[in-house]
């Protein structure tokens, strides 16, 4: 967190400590406010268009946008100490601090941004060894077509085809929302905003972990309303929303944990992103003898394993995660 006093110098926000009742009512209002500002700042002629619309992301992007500002303007004048020292000196004016966004060149923050984002990345080695197969598979598709395309020219085919499946405006608008607004914004509210309050009642990593993903769980369940009035099956939408609760909560579980133990919001951001990028797994080619990946299926299962039992112990290594954790530190809790 950080303040600015009366030269304009950015300087630490003294962080309030903050009672458990005060904390979970925020976080409520806030997720609530995220919700409520897609149907408050985007018309009904707009919220009728397919999600997938240009129009329809760039209105709930805006109010994406809108709702994070908000919150970051308003969270010092809240949970900043304002009577240590001078006045001005503590008023922030900006709650995801510059040291969690920008980590200073310290060791300890920099080993939490990498060792998240390396964190992350070793949860999809079964997904990033069915893609290396994938391109070995292109490149072989070439040389038997006569194209010889160059390793370079292959990579930005895959790449393109994951971010820019066709290119058209409608892929390019779905790209910047799965990958730029919804991680930025989401990250920024539910966790940079959410967290630090949080962490500000004594809550352990753990706790915390299992307390804020509920929140983004439950900005989530709107869809399910949404569903219903389309005319869905009671049914499929339970399921539907169900599943969709338990994967955000999850993943929104980690990224609190990770974001405790960091000090900073940006790898969890990058984080958010990757995992958008990289889609839940594809194991289609287990039972399906005519897959392409079927003769490979036990050394990608082999890899899928190795990697959530590597992520698993990486929880516990101080080189990727650090110990004691960061955030407390930052907020000057300790």
């Amino acid at each position: 967190m950080i303040g600015m006093n009366d030269r304009g110098v950015f300087k630490p926000c003294v962080h309030r400590e903050c009672n458990t009742n005060t904390a979970i009512v925020y976080c409520f209002v806030l997720a609530v406010g995220f919700v409520t500002s897609l149907y408050l700042f985007v018309p009904s002629r707009v919220r009728k268009l397919p999600r997938d619309h240009p129009t329809h992301i760039q209105f709930r992007s805006l109010a994406c946008l809108i709702v994070c500002a908000v919150g970051i303007l308003s969270y010092p004048y809240i949970f900043c100490d304002d009577n240590r020292d001078n006045q001005q000196d503590n008023r922030a004016l900006f709650s995801v601090g510059k040291t969690m966004i920008f980590p200073s060149l310290r060791y300890g923050l920099l080993r939490g941004m990498f060792g998240v984002l390396v964190h992350t990345c070793v949860l999809y080695t079964g997904s990033s060894f069915a893609a290396l197969l994938y391109f070995f598979e292109i490149r072989k598709q070439s040389i038997r077509q006569g194209k010889n395309q160059t390793g370079f020219e292959i990579i930005r085919c895959f790449l393109s085809e994951k971010i820019l499946p066709d290119n058209t405006r409608i892929a390019f608008w779905i790209a910047v929302r799965n990958y730029c607004i919804a991680p930025l914004t989401e990250e920024i509210v539910f966790r940079g905003c959410m967290v630090p309050p949080l962490v500000a009642t004594g809550m352990s990593a753990g706790k915390v972990s299992l307390v804020a993903p509920l929140f983004f769980g439950f900005a989530h369940l709107h869809h399910a309303v949404k569903r219903i009035s389309n005319g869905d099956r009671p049914r499929s939408v339970m399921l539907a929303t169900t599943f969709q609760f338990l994967y955000t909560s999850l993943f929104g579980s980690y990224a609190s944990y990770a974001f405790v133990r960091s000090g900073s919001i940006l790898p969890v951001i990058l984080s958010h992103s990757y995992c958008n990028w990289m889609g839940l797994p594809n194991i289609d080619f287990v039972g399906n003898s005519y897959h392409p990946f079927h003769q490979y299926r036990i050394a990608i299962l082999f890899s899928y394993f190795i990697g959530i039992v590597t992520f698993w112990y990486i929880f516990h290594i101080d080189l990727f995660l650090p110990l004691p954790s960061e955030l407390p530190r930052i907020l000057n809790l300790n």
